[in-house]
């Protein structure tokens, strides 16, 4: 399972010295504490001043500031009263600094359910802008209940966030009591940048043996909160570590929420990708080589070209060319599928990257016998003496087309067979609605953003904080060898979705399967994802403006595939129930060189 080991906090409701504070740390043996900001002031009306019990402890400004959150009990900033305002906003904004001076982990504060926070947003920003060019890392926790008898805290904290410019200095501690709402609503949190789960004690249950535990619905939700990279805080009685060390051992039977299980993913997490150009750019070593470890798309291609050989055996040497060899996998393959065939092959490798040749040279030489003709050309370019009997290609993108397999293909269809196989056969683009306040906030961070440039260009990232609004489905297909190569690879299509709950838009999730030949597929569509593959992460193509819906509504997304004689790109929009600009007109933010 890729994800970050969790730390564990307690939550100290009450007043507490710092060093009774540091003692129970250490003896739960947690990584950090909710303190309340009273906690950390030095008590000046006290007539003796006990510096090991205050932040003048020299080991806490050495380095437990660090592992301090202050909890900020936070007055009516919005009050109508405009002395009352004032003088709550005086407080605030003095407890805020305080907690700053210390250079404490993170300020965490009771989001207020009722009520305008037009105020608190104003002040938030504003000390943020304060040190945002400052040595002091300032970031806010809003601390949201997960239940509400007379509130939706979702809808609250949607309304809250959206008017927050600062966004990423912004994370939420989703409060966990008894109850719990649907599953449908709880993975709605899944999109949003939860930093801590704070447990209230009181929800844990005795067991049999008389150890605490938690309901099953709890202990579904915690699990699926650790994938995401959530923080744990206890709240409420202190001195239970069989709370913890239960917590703990949900975290170490948590399995993912995505199919990317690899430890070749780890880190990469809601980390932005460009999406490669091969056509365009030479691709690195490392890039090779992570690719060439993948243990399912390689051993299903060898399946895919056993069969094809098979069925195109006739007593005779077969002639294939793979195109795009790189630094020589699918070659690799080909040998392995013609000895389990007991089939004579004659094998062309074209690779246009000179920097990968001394590698197939290489492994000619050593590995394949000299018995690989090696050619240094653009597949849409080459003219070979004979005609193949199968083409093989690992051209695919994220979603399916981006790396332009249908241009570079209907090239090298030139030279296959008119009863040849091509493989992959075909392959599918699909389109998922999604909400992911964390991946927003990540482009809108991003420098150099003029005309939004920035939300007009798809991205390839391993989705994890993300929630999934309704499963995706197919858009674009292509189909080879192409029955007309006269025929045009763009493509104009539209999705409908319909909504399950209120939620918030904020972009598309592109995935891809493929038929490689016959029945042999690979497909990184989560519902029909090839267990254990990593080659490919989901494409995510954003929007600018996030489109907040409500349930029961029916979306529809337009999708365009373009090109001219130098170029591809993709334009996208939302059209129903309301019209999002049309992004990425004539790919001027963003296109694939032919």
């Amino acid at each position: 399972m890729s994800i970050k080991d969790v730390r564990f906090g307690f939550n100290f409701l009450t007043d507490t010295n710092i060093k009774a504070c540091m003692d129970s740390v250490k003896e739960l043996e947690l990584t950090f504490a909710c303190l309340p900001v009273s906690s950390l002031r030095l008590k000046s009306n006290s007539k003796v001043l006990d510096p090991s019990s205050t932040v003048m402890n020299p080991e806490f400004c050495q380095k437990w500031c660090h592992c301090v959150v202050a909890s900020i009990s936070l007055p009516n900033v919005d009050s109508e009263i405009e002395s009352t305002r004032l003088e709550n906003q005086k407080s605030f904004t003095q407890d805020i600094s305080w907690a700053s001076f210390l250079n404490v982990y993170c300020i965490m504060f009771e989001l207020p359910l009722h009520g305008d926070v037009v105020n608190l947003v104003r002040l938030l920003d504003n000390q943020i802008d304060i040190y945002i060019n400052s040595a002091v890392l300032i970031q806010f926790w809003a601390l949201v209940p997960i239940v509400n008898l007379k509130t939706d805290p979702w809808k609250k904290w949607t309304k809250f966030i959206s008017s927050i410019r600062n966004v990423n200095r912004i994370k939420l501690a989703l409060e966990i009591g008894p109850e719990l709402p649907s599953d449908e609503e709880l993975d709605r949190w899944l999109g949003e940048p939860v930093a801590a789960l704070v447990i209230q004690s009181k929800i844990f249950m005795t067991n049999k043996k008389g150890y605490p535990v938690l309901s099953k619905p709890h202990q579904k939700f915690i699990k699926k909160m650790f994938n995401i990279g959530c923080q744990i805080v206890i709240s409420g009685q202190l001195g239970i570590k069989q709370q913890f060390n239960y917590l703990g051992y949900l975290y170490q039977n948590t399995t993912s929420l995505t199919p990317y299980s690899s430890d070749f993913i780890s880190g990469f997490e809601d980390y932005l990708q460009t999406p490669l150009q091969p056509l365009k750019h030479n691709l690195q070593s490392y890039v090779y080589e992570t690719f060439e470890q993948d243990p399912i798309k390689y051993y299903e291609y060898q399946r895919a070209i056993s069969k094809a050989l098979i069925d195109k055996y006739e007593d005779k040497v077969l002639v294939v060319y793979v195109v795009g060899a790189g630094r020589g996998p699918l070659v690799d393959a080909t040998f392995e599928a013609a000895k389990d065939a007991n089939i004579k092959v004659k094998i062309s490798a074209i690779e246009k990257n000179e920097n990968a040749l001394p590698s197939l040279f290489f492994k000619n030489k050593e590995k394949w016998e000299n018995r690989v003709t090696i050619i240094n050309e653009d597949m849409r370019l080459w003219n070979p003496s004979e005609k193949c009997d199968i083409l093989v290609s690992e051209l695919l993108g994220s979603f399916g087309d981006n790396e332009l397999s249908p241009e570079c293909l209907d090239g090298a269809q030139n030279y296959l067979k008119k009863d040849g196989i091509s493989i992959p056969s075909s392959y599918t683009s699909y389109l998922g609605p999604i909400q992911s306040r964390k991946l927003h906030a990540e482009i809108s961070s991003i420098r150099k953003n003029n005309d939004n440039c920035n939300f007009q260009k798809p991205y390839v990232v391993q989705l994890n904080n993300v929630y999934s609004i309704a499963p995706p489905k197919p858009l674009f297909t292509f189909v080879h060898p192409k029955k007309n190569l006269e025929e045009s690879n763009n493509r104009d299509g539209f999705l409908k979705f319909n909504i399950s709950q209120d939620c918030v838009l904020h972009g598309f999730a592109g995935y891809f399967e493929t038929v490689l030949y016959k029945d042999v597929r690979l497909s990184i569509v989560p519902e029909s994802f090839s267990d254990g593959m990593f080659s490919w992460f989901p494409a995510y193509f954003p929007l600018i403006k996030p489109i907040l819906l409500d349930k029961g509504e029916e979306i529809q997304i337009n999708f365009w595939r373009c090109s001219n004689k130098f170029k591809v790109w993709y334009e996208w929009c939302m059209t129903r129930p309301y019209q999002s600009i049309i992004h990425n007109i004539k790919g001027e933010m963003y296109f694939m060189s032919l």
